[in-house]
């Protein structure tokens, strides 16, 4: 008989985990119970509902996947969570209509005739029989075995394991002496993969005569993707990506079930670092900072930090789990783990004293953060952005700057094509899609070249706070990625509350055509005079842009757009012309020296035009008086009304 995995008959078996009949007693109230309402609510009516197959829709999944029949990451979420939803509810209540919902659904899952198999359409190329989707949904059919598994008669039993080896175990061990990349690369498709299939051989134990061999394999290689984050928990790649930390807290949560004497692996780095570090990025309950290849409109996926929470007693990172959680399909169910990690007995807090309105990552993204105050609704301003750029699925955007407001997304990321990746998106024609390119982003670029590639990055020349307590700054050199110039910098200054200042300069020897660039949440008209501004939701921004240089500039607005043949994904559809807007200045010369000033406010505050007198911007602010900035040589100066 396997070894329970995330809950237990009884407390002498594993001290560490919820009996079920704590579990019982728990949902009858409280925070935990309110979880357990939604999951009951959704498992109600996937009773009412087919079984799910590939060409099924289901909350936030492109209809182009669904016409295509394929199995994408949307649709294996999906029916991964209704597989668990229905084990859970059985295990709980003893209603034998959720195990026979639960058996159903795995029983077409499982069926070659309906799923084909488990693994994505745009993945079958590669050539090796083992993807994403044969980790992720052999490592939940094989958590549903586990609960069910004192319920399960034989000829059950030996359906399940038939279908899992079949679909999962034998496609994941045919790989492996193909020596596929997710056994080299220390990324998500390790974690899910070789993560997952771990998962699926402690959730079997005995009963499989291949489940130790998965275990084994899964070891080292989860060990040693920790060597991937940075000192302070940086991840390696984007924010939104972050959320995959969740396959390595489920596979470290589970490895402790069959080894309970074992430290708790969740309680030690990098998740406690991770936790601060994604804190720092999170911009409100359904947003992150949206630099970097990320889906932009994705809520945070944060459930794993409520294991972390647990392990740590932090009430901190409780918060982050409670006050940012979204989950993987992007609707209000909570995902199922997070009912296994929450802990009910262990306060929510916003962060205190302990947490500086600003913060600097220099690992990686070389990413920072700097905000107002800590509401989670969205502070009244965040400005961030990164010197560097992620070792993995890497956009041209060393140098980025956005703001958010009032929990608005005001100058904005793009981030990756809607619709999905195109083919060629990782390859040489990657910089076609504007999403990839340096034009996709706000900088300053020279002759509209390209950041020569993924290895160069920028580097912090100063960073941190201010004097006075007026707020945070960085200085960062950008010639790495820009090779053909002399000297090319980004200063960022963030005036709390709800200023800031962005200078970019730049020289050459020879004459150059210089192309700032700001990605508006809205389309908007810059004036002649370099200002423009627009109110978006709740919150409203007021911006200039002022050339300290000797050259004209002209102002522009603009709007982007795929063109033939870069403008399909992977299975061939058109990409999804959003049209995003931006604002450009534009001048000519061996120098540019560009000062952009923002305000920012609520939808309400009616923000006034920055005004330019002698080089000097001023702005009004009805409630706090005269804000002042100017350049003068090397020094920037600021006046406020204090």
């Amino acid at each position: 008989m396997p070894s329970p995995l995330y809950f237990t008959n009884k407390k002498s078996d594993a001290p560490h985990l919820r009996t079920w009949s704590e579990v019982r007693k728990l949902i009858r109230s409280g925070a935990y119970g309110s979880i357990w309402t939604q999951i009951e609510k959704q498992a109600q009516r996937d009773l009412r509902e087919a079984p799910l197959t590939p060409s099924s829709m289901s909350p936030g999944r492109e209809p182009e996947q669904a016409a295509h029949a394929n199995r994408d990451f949307t649709i294996s979420v999906a029916v991964c969570q209704r597989i668990l939803r229905a084990a859970l509810l059985f295990k709980v209540t003893g209603n034998k209509a959720y195990k026979a919902g639960c058996l159903e659904q795995i029983e077409v899952l499982s069926d070659p005739e309906i799923w084909a198999e488990w693994r994505d359409k745009s993945h079958v190329h590669i050539g090796i029989p083992a993807d994403l989707r044969t980790g992720w949904i052999s490592r939940d059919v094989a958590i549903a075995y586990n609960w069910l598994h004192s319920s399960l008669t034989a000829k059950e039993r030996q359906n399940l394991l038939h279908g899992l080896e079949q679909m999962g175990i034998k496609p994941f061990l045919d790989s492996l002496p193909m020596d596929p990349q997710w056994m080299r690369v220390l990324g998500n498709w390790m974690t899910c993969i070789v993560g997952g299939m771990g998962i699926c051989g402690m959730a079997l134990g005995d009963d499989h005569p291949d489940a130790a061999k998965l275990v084994e394999v899964s070891k080292p290689k989860m060990e040693s993707y920790f060597s991937i984050f940075g000192p302070e928990g940086e991840f390696n790649e984007s924010p939104g990506y972050a959320g995959s930390m969740v396959l390595v807290a489920k596979y470290y949560s589970a490895l402790r079930c069959i080894e309970p004497d074992s430290p708790d692996r969740l309680a030690n780095f990098p998740f406690p670092q991770s936790a601060r570090w994604i804190q720092y990025l999170a911009l409100g309950p359904k947003r992150l900072a949206g630099y970097g290849d990320t889906h932009l409109n994705a809520p945070p996926f944060v459930a794993h930090y409520a294991a972390v929470a647990a392990a740590t007693r932090d009430p901190v990172i409780q918060g982050l789990s409670q006050h940012y959680q979204g989950n993987a399909q992007g609707y209000a169910v909570p995902d199922v783990f997070k009912f296994i990690w929450f802990d009910p007995t262990l306060p929510a807090k916003k962060p205190g004293a302990d947490y500086p309105l600003h913060a600097t990552f220099k690992a990686h993204s070389a990413c920072f953060s700097s905000r107002s105050d800590w509401k989670t609704s969205g502070s009244d301003c965040v400005v961030y952005g990164k010197a560097g750029r992620e070792p993995h699925h890497a956009q041209a955007d060393v140098g980025q700057v956005c703001i958010d407001a009032h929990g608005e997304r005001l100058i904005r990321d793009l981030g990756l094509p809607a619709g999905g990746y195109p083919e060629d998106y990782f390859g040489k024609n990657r910089t076609r899609y504007y999403n990839a390119s340096v034009l996709g982003h706000n900088l300053l670029t020279i002759n509209n070249q390209e950041h020569p590639d993924k290895a160069t990055n920028g580097h912090f020349l100063s960073e941190g706070a201010l004097p006075d307590g007026l707020g945070a700054h960085w200085v960062y050199d950008l010639k790495a990625c820009n090779p053909h110039t002399e000297s090319i910098t980004r200063a960022v200054f963030h005036f709390l509350p709800n200023i800031v200042i962005v200078i970019d300069e730049a020289r050459m020897e020879k004459r150059a055509s210089f192309r700032q660039r700001w990605h508006t949440a809205k389309p908007v008209k810059i004036k002649a005079d370099g200002s423009f501004k627009f109110n978006s939701g709740k919150a409203a921004l007021s911006a200039r842009v002022h050339s300290y240089g000797r050259a004209t500039s002209l102002h522009e607005s603009g709007r982007h757009a795929y063109h033939a043949p870069f403008d399909r994904n992977r299975l061939g559809e058109k990409l999804k012309q959003l049209r995003e807007p931006y604002v450009d200045t534009i001048s000519t010369g061996k120098h540019a020296r560009f000062l952009t000033a923002f305000a920012t406010g609520s939808v309400s505050s009616r923000l006034p035009s920055w005004k330019e007198e002698n080089g000097t911007l001023n702005f009004h602010d009805t409630k706090h008086g005269v804000f002042s900035v100017s350049l003068k040589k090397d020094v920037l100066h600021y006046e406020t009304p204090r």
